[in-house]
């Protein structure tokens, strides 16, 4: 066991980037339940655009079959889907695990998210949260010129960064470049710059418990990113392409561990996208400000993406 996980009772392990990253919570599920640490899973409710013709994610007024928490917190149950029939994959985990997951509304602002997530905790007597990044994007400083999604991992940073303030949080980052947008060089840089000032806490890989889990998630989940661990897994090693042949990746043994990383260093020392948005009114704002200090975004893809779809079918 980690030193740094010891004193903890109770976790919610987030995914953190949309995209079925929920699928990447299950090691550090896995790793904290064996050592004793009660976990409560949690996502974002944006699917990639190749799953989900709507660009960004989903409100909650589209959802239906779900329980309300708070203003940016509800529960999804298998059931749990919008009013145009899509499921999540945060549902189909819930069916798998039965158990209720949480979704995250990131409409609101990094403020009011963190406000209704620690209100959350306290009611339940969580101690720790941690937020799964699965593929290493939320290791960018900003340069990278493959970066491409950035804004849900930079809201969510933000958010447990304020967060951390009061409750204690934690960065998980599994897949290492399994996402095709940074080069293993550039996730090189940022772990050596987080070493340097104290940020890494450890590292912990599948495990055949772990392995079994997600082998069966990913028959029902459609994923690129989090099915990388799993291949690393299985011995597969070199080139493979992802994005339905679009992107090419190198899987390697490290695609199967997960990092954890200190919030407060990941988000001073190299997550300049997330300190940019750190006064968002909201999702929109943040969106905006990104684009305006030349970030692409993975919602300004998905509009122009379906501006260009709209258009087509004229």
């Amino acid at each position: 066991m980690l030193k740094s996980f010891s004193k903890y009772k109770k976790a919610l392990v987030i995914g953190i980037g949309g995209g079925a990253d929920i699928v990447g919570t299950i090691p550090t599920k896995f790793f904290l339940e064996s050592n004793g640490i009660n976990c409560q899973l949690a996502g974002l409710p944006w699917e990639r655009y190749s799953i989900d013709p709507f660009p960004g994610p989903r409100p909650f007024d589209h959802i239906i079959n779900k329980v309300k928490i708070n203003d940016s917190l509800c529960f999804a149950k298998k059931n749990t889907k919008t009013k145009d029939g899509l499921s999540f994959s945060e549902s189909k985990l819930s069916g798998i695990l039965k158990q209720r997951v949480v979704l995250i509304n990131i409409f609101n602002s990094p403020n009011n998210i963190a406000d209704d997530l620690y209100n959350y905790s306290i009611e339940n007597k969580i101690d720790l949260i941690v937020g799964v990044d699965v593929g290493g994007d939320i290791l960018a400083q900003g340069h990278e010129k493959g970066l491409a999604s950035p804004l849900a991992d930079s809201l969510m940073l933000t958010v447990l960064n304020k967060l951390n303030k009061k409750i204690e949080t934690k960065i998980g980052v599994l897949g290492y470049g399994s996402d095709g947008e940074l080069e293993q060089n550039e996730l090189n840089e940022s772990l050596g710059i987080l070493g340097k000032n104290k940020g890494m806490i450890g590292s912990f890989g599948l495990n055949n418990d772990s392995y079994l889990l997600m082998k069966k998630i990913i028959k029902i989940v459609e994923t690129d990113a989090s099915r990388v661990p799993v291949l690393s897994f299985e011995g597969i090693s070199g080139l493979y392409k992802i994005r339905r042949g679009r992107v090419e990746i190198n899987i390697h043994p490290m695609s199967q561990i997960t990092f954890y990383i200190n919030t407060d260093i990941l988000y001073r020392k190299i997550s300049k996208s997330a300190r940019l948005i750190r006064n968002a009114t909201d999702i929109w704002d943040a969106n905006r400000i990104l684009l305006a200090n030349k970030y692409r975004t993975e919602l300004d893809f998905e509009i122009k993406k379906h501006l260009t779809s709209l258009d087509d079918k004229e």
